[in-house]
């Protein structure tokens, strides 16, 4: 089995809450729209009172399954798609699942980080679902002080459309603190943004 690449842009991943549900929500607000991508965001009070950014994207693929599965599961893609990594690093653990480090490079005022994500590939009838979390861990950093990620979750869903493909991604994060959403925001959706414009390219492209 091939271990999957999962990156995701550090500006929106400071923080997840795996084990709280949130106790108050509004719909989701449809920040762009272009070129078969849909980009989705709210804000929701987690149970701890917590404000935190929930964030979905839909993005209609011009390729079957296969090919996405191979962009993401292959270092040689992912390198290419991801924004801001500067290494990456796999480590298979068991059957479908594996450990992936990622170490980013951001402009002030956030500072280079790294992240560790165990990951796992279900597959069913519907298509197949990839599931992420944070795993702490220096197995690829041994006296390195890099600022590490942690409490992060999510998911990316991949589905058989017969003429296309749909790639889903979602994710609840809280932005970091003493940063205002009036300079973070604008950040956060550019990277995104770009990232999953560049994904989609480069999953049609081989």
């Amino acid at each position: 089995m091939n271990a999957f690449l999962i990156s995701i842009p550090i500006y929106i991943l400071t923080f997840f809450f795996i084990s709280a549900t949130d106790t108050s929500s509004t719909d989701f607000q449809l920040i762009k729209k272009g070129d078969g991508i849909s980009f989705y965001e709210r804000w929701i009070t987690m149970k701890n009172g917590t404000k935190s950014r929930e964030v979905k994207f839909t993005i209609e693929i011009n390729a079957p399954t296969k090919n996405i599965l191979e962009v993401l599961t292959k270092e040689e893609y992912g390198e290419k798609w991801n924004e801001n990594t500067l290494d990456y690093k796999i480590k298979a653990t068991e059957n479908q699942s594996w450990i992936s480090y990622i170490r980013y490079s951001f402009p002030f005022p956030l500072s280079d980080r790294e992240c560790y994500l165990h990951n796992q590939l279900i597959e069913t009838e519907q298509g197949s679902t990839i599931l992420f979390r944070t795993e702490e861990s220096r197995i690829f950093s041994k006296g390195e002080d890099l600022v590490q990620m942690t409490g992060l979750k999510g998911r990316w869903e991949i589905i058989d459309k017969r003429d296309h493909s749909l790639l889903r991604y979602h994710i609840i994060s809280v932005p970091e603190k003493g940063l205002p959403r009036w300079i973070v925001d604008p950040i956060i959706r550019k990277n995104l943004w770009t990232t999953m414009e560049t994904l989609k390219s480069t999953i049609e492209e081989i």
